[in-house]
């Protein structure tokens, strides 16, 4: 007998399921005993959506097609059902069925939004907007990517066909989570609703402690101490057109654009709670620094980049905004801007602590 979602409501094996694949991701971890690959996504039928985590997948199935799930199982994974499939499992393909699937969403926080839900509503101020067009089945299509934050984290966001206003304040139902490239994002597309809400975003910086994270989130401000920096520092050159690194010189894509020095580095931040690996960049590292582009632009290629980081970073308490990303199941910051720390950061800090313990 066939299992709908919505009566899978606990930890059970040998479960047989008819599902709509709605979403697929392939990871690759590497370890000490060589490589893992495991996948990882979203299954749908008329009941509702769930997570699963699969050892095997056949490449013959693709994301929209119907499938039958035989002997599979379930379990908890921080506090929401998930549906494992392994080696006893078997996927058939059902290229003649269709299912009208049941989205279902919880308006959530952006800092709480995972892969663990399918779907999500949240409430929030749209920023950084760009339209780009793309091509499809010989139409111009319109896509709306930019970032929309809330009082706790900000996250980037694709909305596909319906038009999103920057500085816009918005409720979006049913907006499918979506992880690319280590960051976390939401998609609009047909089923989503956006409308105009009446909130209040404040324009401060989300303090976060390193023992919260659970999501690469982004707009996060974590305040530490350096306890080590990389020893990896390096300078490179960029080309200023398209920002990629370039080899003997000049860009192969733009041989006429300028190039200009930029800096890699990379240090471990600890709140007491734990610690964070960070990324640094010119952007964020020369303010910071007291170093002006003019300068760096001069003294970049003969600089010691490991022993410039490490004399204005190592022991000291600071403040560092940006991205949360996750490579290999491995938290990391992009670091956007460094400052020292401040009475008004002692204060929020100390505000935060008094949230959580009263």
């Amino acid at each position: 007998m066939l299992s709908k979602i919505i009566d899978i409501d606990s930890a059970r094996q040998n479960i047989d399921m008819k599902v709509k694949l709605l979403s697929l991701n392939k990871r690759t971890i590497k370890n000490d005993r060589g490589e893992t690959v495991y996948y990882y996504g979203i299954i749908g039928d008329e009941t509702g959506t769930v997570p699963f985590t699969a050892w095997v997948f056949p490449p013959a199935v693709r994301v929209g097609d119907v499938i039958e799930i035989r002997s599979c199982y379930s379990n908890l994974y921080n506090g929401k059902i998930r549906i494992y499939i392994d080696g006893r499992s078997e996927i058939i393909l059902k290229p003649d069925s269709d299912i009208e699937v049941k989205r279902t969403s919880d308006l959530v926080k952006i800092r709480d939004v995972s892969l663990s839900m399918p779907y999500v509503s949240v409430i929030g101020k749209i920023t950084g907007v760009r339209k780009k067009e793309y091509e499809n089945d010989g139409a111009t299509k319109s896509v709306y990517q930019g970032y929309i934050e809330d009082e706790t984290a900000r996250i980037r966001i694709s909305s596909f066909g319906k038009q999103i206003q920057e500085n816009e304040v918005v409720r979006i139902d049913n907006a499918r989570v979506t992880q690319f490239n280590g960051y976390m994002g939401l998609s609009i597309g047909d089923s989503s609703r956006i409308e105009t809400v009446t909130a209040n975003i404040p324009e401060k910086p989300r303090h976060v402690f390193i023992s919260e994270i659970r999501s690469p989130v982004g707009g996060i401000t974590i305040t530490g101490f350096v306890v080590s920096v990389g020893q990896g520092s390096r300078i490179f050159t960029k080309c200023s057109v398209c920002r990629r690194i370039v080899e003997d010189g000049k860009c192969k894509d733009h041989p006429s654009a300028p190039v200009y020095p930029d800096i890699f580095g990379y240090f471990s931040l600890s709140d007491g709670t734990g610690t964070l690996t960070c990324y640094i960049n010119s952007d964020s590292f020369l303010p910071y620094a007291g170093i002006t582009q003019d300068q760096f632009r001069r003294d970049a290629y003969s600089m010691n980049p490991n022993m410039v980081i490490r004399k204005n970073l190592l022991g000291k308490c600071i403040s560092v905004s940006g991205d949360l990303r996750i490579q290999d199941d491995k938290m990391t910051l992009n670091a956007q801007s460094i400052r020292a720390i401040s009475q008004e950061d002692n204060r929020e800090i100390g505000n935060i602590i008094e949230e959580e313990f009263q």
